[in-house]
């Protein structure tokens, strides 16, 4: 079920800092912990998928062989009958023998990874665990952030921050994710409810449902497209918007539901493929 078969230990979640202290800080420790824990979970799902893949291929395999046991291998004639008359006992056994002996190894394997299977589905159940443990810090960390909501200057491309209020956020591009998938956006954590504005001017379209949860997609003026994920709810409808204007409001829908609350965004210049959104975001957020 749920995200490159590298190994990645995820440590206890350091105490969270003073809030008196550097709130964001604390924030941004939070979400890097979090991201870490997800892409534990991402991991591991291609671990299982991948051995499952192995196991059912390793069964079909075997199934073969236990068909073709009572084939006689020369004329193609079941192992009771050959030329119309009886195989004897002896030659029989001969070729079950030798179909046995060829699966002893795939048998073995096959017990071996279903053990290792085992072994990954409690491992995957326990960064579960974490994972939910690391979205319930950040959602404490985030309530120390300041709520001053100036936005930040546009950067030199002309871009706003996509959200407009307190934010962390880590490069989490083409980090694995549950399914096989590679993360294609950066998840810019901020509390449920966080207004999400138009990044340039341009024209915005709604989509609900899938993976996505709440889409707002976003075609600029400038000719580069904007994705917004995992909005908890939107601001209008479809529309012609101005630089900074509210189009929705953070949240966890779609594949995001019981994560921490956040807006994936994405970054596709000329309309096209994704490419990685943290240098763009970095300045600005």
């Amino acid at each position: 079920m749920l995200a490159a078969l590298a190994s990645l230990t995820i440590t206890s979640a350091p105490a969270p800092a003073d809030p008196g202290s550097n709130p964001q800080k604390a924030a941004d420790e939070a979400a890097s912990s979090y991201e870490d824990a997800q892409v534990r979970v991402g991991e591991l799902d291609a671990q299982i998928r991948q051995l499952e893949q192995q196991i059912a291929a390793l069964k079909a395999a075997a199934q073969r062989r236990a068909v073709s046991a009572y084939k006689d291998t020369g004329s193609g004639a079941d192992l009771f009958t050959a030329n119309d008359e009886p195989i004897d006992a002896a030659r029989r056994a001969k070729l079950l023998d030798e179909a046995n002996a060829s699966d002893n190894d795939a048998v073995t394997r096959l017990a071996r990874m279903q053990e290792e299977l085992a072994a990954r589905r409690a491992d995957q159940q326990a960064a579960l665990d974490k994972f939910r443990e690391q979205a319930a810090r950040l959602a404490g960390a985030q309530k120390g952030l300041p709520r001053d909501n100036t936005p930040a200057p546009a950067s030199a491309g002309g871009l706003i921050c996509p959200v407009h209020g307190p934010v962390s956020f880590v490069d989490s591009w083409h980090a694995p994710r549950p399914g096989g998938r590679l993360h294609e956006g950066v998840d810019l954590m901020a509390p449920r409810g966080t207004p999400n504005v138009a990044t340039v001017s341009g024209s915005v379209t709604m989509k609900s449902g899938g993976t996505s949860g709440n889409g707002a997609y976003l075609r600029g003026d400038n000719g580069d497209s904007y994705y917004y994920f995992h909005l908890d709810s939107y601001e209008g409808g479809a529309r012609h918007v101005d630089q900074g204007e509210v189009i929705g409001y953070t949240g966890n829908t779609g594949d995001a539901s019981g994560g921490a609350t956040h807006t994936h965004f994405e970054v596709h210049p000329g309309g096209g493929g994704a490419v990685n959104p943290y240098p763009v975001v970095r300045p600005i957020c």
